[in-house]
């Protein structure tokens, strides 16, 4: 039996970006990343925008990358 990974998208709400598994990067339109605040990390809208431009298929999970800019520089 071959076990199917479940492909993960990344997405950086300080930067707007969606990371995919094959390491593209993707800007995530502002309409569509003011849907993602700190509070509630809700993806519902930047998985579909995403599926709907075929980036990811709709099986696909799309986390929250929690990084601060400050930590990275």
């Amino acid at each position: 039996m071959t076990a199917k990974q479940e492909m993960i998208a990344l997405y950086c709400p300080e930067l707007k970006e969606l990371m995919i598994d094959s390491g593209r990067v993707f800007r995530v339109p502002e309409p569509i990343a003011a849907t993602v605040d700190q509070e509630s990390l809700d993806t519902r809208y930047v998985k579909a925008w995403a599926v709907m431009h075929k980036l990811i298929p709709g099986t696909a999970s799309v986390t929250v990358l929690e990084v601060q800019l400050s930590e990275v520089a």
